[in-house]
């Protein structure tokens, strides 16, 4: 039998892991909303990126069913990596503004 090579579909996410992403943006969101307590400036450069990743992800998701599987699977992971590498420096500049004032 000859070998047919078939386009690979990428897997739909779960949905424990969309929930998961889920969680994790509203956790962002929250942790960035407490940076406003601790330092408005870096809260207000923090908002104004927040809201740019936010505009550019809404753009992507009007047309993401529009667009074929393969081009999905490569630009989702783009999306998903923006996103969690903001909340970890939202995250890092929060925990270091928390501590300092513990000292």
């Amino acid at each position: 039998m000859p070998y047919s090579p078939q386009a690979a579909e990428p897997e739909q996410e779960p949905e424990s892991e969309t929930k998961l992403n889920q969680n994790r943006a509203e956790q962002c969101r929250k942790e960035l909303d407490v940076l406003k307590v601790y330092n408005k400036a870096s809260y207000e450069k923090y908002e104004v990126e927040y809201q740019a990743i936010a505009s550019k992800t809404a753009k992507y998701m009007e047309v993401k069913d529009s667009l074929g599987a393969d081009l999905n699977y490569m630009v989702m992971p783009a999306y998903q990596f923006q996103i969690r590498e903001f909340c970890f420096r939202v995250k890092t500049r929060l925990s270091e503004l928390v501590l300092r004032q513990a000292k």
